[in-house]
């Protein structure tokens, strides 16, 4: 029979006789991060949380090298299977699966892979490192619960799993044992619930099976189920609050946001929210806030910021002296980012030991001003260890407590601001623009509109940082890809991306104009349309014809009239110049072209022929490769037109021989067909051309996959190494639990030789396997005797039937206990127990003899005091009783039961204050009982059961205990009053 789990994959469809497998519903994974303390968490947690859920639970713990059990651990506390990870497990629901001990774990579709950990020794953060891996792998299938600990492990995750649209619960720090993890995690301020453990599972399931996060829509389907205008009302509600417009987020983001409030408040759609955004105005900033959720981390993506270092020194090498630094990070979040740029920059001042240090402004924003608020404080957990080197740390931040604090130098070159990126004026003339995963955020139209004015506050070869998921777009004429993969870009030099900003917000063509006077201002115009049009009239009068074309020949401006050397195509509409150009111009220009971007200088080819109709045109072109700031690698082509070519009369008198005439007519066909056979070859070399830049790229992709290949043999030696590395520290563990055994075995020896408490372990043959020197006074046993039957070893002391308890004990598993007295009059306790290995399975027995002499002694001289206190109480001639030192009734005496009229031995053992309120219902001896540690008599007269109305003197007479002044006995004497 299939186990669930078997059924879960191997589930089909029959379908016209073909099977067809089921895809998985996908089912949230949940993440419990723990360290110090977090046991009984897990314990109320599981203990309250069904086992037909539907989620997978992955408790990563902070676990010594040797820590085992943890699995065993939990599975005492729910009946779902819980399981220790191994590499490659795929996660299936209703199963908890936990973290081997010095492993780091991730999950990449589904599967669990482990690694060895980060950082072998010292700090490590295993549950930041699986958070983020969960997060960029379930999205908002992902939840993370974080539990007592200490430190702030788990802080970063929070923040990954939240920007993918996870769910994040924390510990409530009062119910914590250590509250270090869950406070680092709430001031994130990205923690939906702070809830006790026992709480937590009920909101889970609440949360997760609601239909705004349990449902599997396509984004079309559910804005067509949905209000049209509730997200334009919801958007509405958050402008007039907070002052920002999110009409340019993605609907998807915005969307995918409020459903998750919408699960928060258990509310059932779009409409109930809009009444309860109204009621409660202080759930308007909770979504701001979450709309605005901004994570980053320092140096994230190691390997793009290596690139930007590499990409960023160069760039600034080219400075001269006094000229500033500018950045500017867009999106900057909690700061983190920004101090990553101005480290690299003061790295590149210590590697280039500049006398002189440039001035440094680097512009950091953010709409969201808490996190601006975070930022230029400067304060971080230690969790950032695992993205900061050592070296850096060690430079650019101090360490106190659990935080590091960055330098005053460096958070001094950053300047953190609110800035709207959609609708504030641009920072400019900036060497590096960061802006990572922001765009991704936003509509595909506010990017076009964004990315020119990207190019816009970019100085020459300025450098735009971008995310991993972002791209430029369809403006490759502004940007050149310096580092395609990390998404870094240099400014190409041009007035292109200027006329494609007309329709932004702002103008930046009007930044540099001053604010004039009514007056003055009409003037400036009236004389600017009069500038204009003189322009006009020469350029258009006395200028040549040309056109400024880009280095891929794409016509960006044309003065003059072209008519006699472009000409349109029939087909698609192209302005570019290798097509439009008429055929007798296009090779010439062509080449002319290819030499001036070459030479960098400006080439003129002369009387070149161009043929209309039955004349024929002569034509210079000049070609100038531009070099000035504004147009830098724009080419501009100037064309001059020589007229008509004239026609010289032939001599025709003269060549009246026909030998003659026919030589010119076959000269005349053999260049006509030089030109065509010219012509072919030309485009027969085109197209080779072509077929060697196709071979080129070809080549070049092999090369990549041969360095790829190459990447990937060092990759494998790497593993090797990092195997053998493995190996060595399994080795050293290996001899550390070797040294820690051998300690142990020292320890339990000296233990059991220094006890009082004789011991000797048997198996279940009964063989000797260990005793400790006390055993040796109770069986003749020597050293060479462990591997013999106890019951070959003579002992010296009275238990007939040794052998048949100590079986009975390892069959029955209940313990005996008899006290036994050897040869030599000493006496001893023993204990015959069942021994249990650690996996609870019976190997055996163990027999303990504690001695018990001054025990038996003090018990024969007690029994020898009450018999003693009993022939006193027996000789008064009145009733009386003896109360031990906790005034119970030790020894009455037959006076006292003829007296009373009551059966012998009926009072022996009772409290004396119970004889009195529940026999003789008397409360007036209460306040005698309160003195009995002095001589006391006080009178009664009550009725008494079978002897009527009497009158009694009761008389207390203590013996004192000299050291703690505390009555030992009490002798209590009643006399009768007449």
């Amino acid at each position: 029979m299939a186990t669930p789990r078997q059924q879960t994959s191997k589930t089909k469809i029959r379908n016209g006789g073909k099977a067809r497998a089921i895809k998985p519903k996908p089912f949230p994974i949940v993440a419990i991060g723990g360290s110090a303390g977090s046991f009984q968490s897990l314990e109320k947690f599981f203990t309250h949380m069904p086992s037909d859920s539907g989620m997978a639970f992955i408790v990563v713990m902070h676990l010594d090298n040797n820590h085992q059990g943890i699995a065993e651990l939990i599975q005492n506390y729910t009946p779902m299977e819980v399981i220790q990870a191994e590499d490659g497990m795929p996660v299936e629901p209703n199963t908890v699966y936990t973290i081997p001990p010095n492993k780091d774990m991730g999950v990449h579709n589904r599967k669990l892979l482990l690694l060895p950990p980060a950082h072998p020794k010292g700090y490590r953060l295993p549950i930041d490192y699986f958070l983020q891996s969960l997060a960029e792998d379930q999205w908002n299938k992902a939840v993370a619960v974080i539990f007592s600990g200490m430190g702030s492990d788990g802080e970063t995750g929070i923040r990954m799993i939240k920007e993918k649209l996870g769910m994040a619960m924390v510990q409530d720090p009062e119910t914590a044992l250590y509250d270090s993890m869950p406070r680092a995690s709430i001031e994130t301020n990205l923690v939906d619930y702070v809830l006790s453990p026992e709480e937590m599972p009920i909101k889970l399931i609440q949360y997760l099976n609601h239909p705004a996060i349990s449902e599997v829509t396509n984004e079309q389907l559910k804005s067509d189920t949905k209000e049209a205008n509730a997200i334009q009302k919801i958007l509405m509600l958050l402008r007039s609050h907070t002052g920002h417009d999110f009409a340019h987020y993605k609907k998807n983001t915005i969307t995918r946001r409020i459903d998750r409030r919408l699960a928060f408040h258990q509310l059932p759609d779009y409409g109930h929210y809009i009444n309860f955004l109204r009621e409660n105005p202080q759930e308007i900033d909770v979504l701001f806030n979450e709309l605005l959720i901004g994570v980053t981390k320092f140096f994230r993506d190691a390997h793009a910021f290596d690139s930007l270092k590499e990409k960023l020194f160069k760039l600034l090498s080219h400075k001269t002296d006094g000229d500033p630094i500018r950045v500017w990070v867009a999106g900057c979040s909690t700061g983190e980012e920004a101090y990553s740029v101005a480290i690299l920059i003061m790295e590149y001042f210590e590697h280039t030991r500049l006398k002189k240090l440039p001035k440094v402004q680097i512009f950091s924003t953010d709409l969201d001003m808490e996190a601006i608020e975070h930022a230029r404080v400067g304060i971080y957990y230690e969790n950032i260890i695992a993205d900061v080197s050592p070296e850096r740390l060690n430079s650019f931040f101090i360490k106190k407590d659990d935080t590091y604090s960055v330098r005053k130098e460096l958070r001094e070159m950053i300047v953190f601001a609110q800035h709207n990126l959609i609708k504030d004026a641009p920072f400019t003339r900036l060497d590096l623009l960061c802006c990572r995963n922001v765009m991704i955020y936003l509509t595909a139209e506010l990017q076009k509109k964004i990315i020119p004015i990207f190019h816009y506050s970019l100085n020459n070869r300025g450098i735009l940082f971008m995310g991993p998921a972002e791209t430029i777009g369809g403006f490759s004429e502004m940007f050149n890809p310096i580092d395609p993969k990390w998404k870094l870009f240099e400014r190409k030099e041009g007035s292109a991306a200027i006329n494609k900003m007309i329709d932004f917000p702002f103008n930046v063509t009007k930044q540099s104009l001053t604010i004039s006077k009514v007056e003055e201002g009409a003037k400036n115009i009236k004389k600017k349309t009069l500038a204009e049009s003189f322009n006009k009239i020469l350029l258009e009068t006395y200028t040549p014809a040309s056109i400024l074309i880009n280095d891929k020949g794409d016509i960006l401006y044309i003065n003059g009239r072209t008519g006699k050397f472009l000409e349109l195509n029939s087909g698609e509409a192209v302005m570019n110049i290798y097509q439009m150009a008429k055929e007798e111009l296009r090779y010439a220009m062509s080449n002319a072209i290819h030499q001036a971007r070459t030479q960098k200088a400006i080439i003129q080819i002369n009387d070149i022929k161009v043929k209309e109709e039955d004349h024929v045109r002569l034509v210079d072109i000049k070609v100038n490769p531009l070099q000035e700031t504004a147009l830098q690698g724009l080419i501009l082509i100037i064309f001059e037109d020589k007229g008509i070519l004239k026609k010289q009369k032939r001599n025709i008198k003269k060549l009246k021989d026909p030998e003659q005439k026919a030589a010119m007519e076959e000269l005349e066909k053999e260049l006509l067909y030089t030109k065509q056979q010219l012509h072919t070859t030309i485009e027969q070399m085109e197209t080779s051309l072509e077929e060697l830049k196709s071979t080129n790229e070809e080549l070049q992709s092999t090369n990549e996959e041969l360095q790829s290949t190459n990447e990937e043999s060092l990759t494998t030696k790497e593993e090797m190494q990092s195997l053998n590395e493995e190996l060595m520290t399994i080795n050293v563990q290996f001899q550390a639990k070797a040294d820690e055994l051998t300690q142990l075995n020292n320890d339990m020896k000296n233990l059991l030789d220094n006890t009082e408490i004789g011991t000797i372990f048997l198996d279940n043959e009964l063989v000797i396997l260990r005793f400790t020197p006390q055993v040796k006074k109770l069986f003749n046993v020597i050293a060479t005797d462990v591997g013999r039957s106890i019951t070959d070893i003579a002992f010296n002391f009275d238990y007939p039937n040794l052998e048949e308890t100590i079986r009975q004990v390892t069959e029955t598993l209940v313990a005996k206990e008899a006290e036994i007295k050897t040869k030599k009059n000493e006496w001893y306790n023993l204990r015959i127990m069942p021994y249990r290995t650690l996996d609870n399975f019976i190997n055996g027995a163990v027999l303990t003899f504690t001695k018990i002499t001054l025990l038996k002694s003090m018990e024969h001289k007690l029994n020898t005091l009450n018999e003693y206190a009993e022939s006193i109480v027996n000789a008064f001639p009145q009733p009386a009783l003896m109360l031990d030192k906790n005034l119970n009734v030790s020894t009455v005496n037959k006076m006292f039961y003829d007296y009373f009229k009551i059966k012998q031995n009926q009072f022996t053992g009772m409290a004396f204050s119970a004889i009195l309120h529940e026999i003789w219902k008397t409360a007036e001896l209460d306040k005698m009982i309160k003195k009995l540690d002095q001589d006391i008599s006080m009178t009664i007269e009550q009725e008494f059961p079978r002897i009527g109305r009497k009158k009694l003197e009761v008389t207390a007479r203590p013996s004192i205990d000299k050291e703690t002044n505390k009555p030992l006995q009490v002798l209590i004497i009643l006399t009768e009053l007449k």
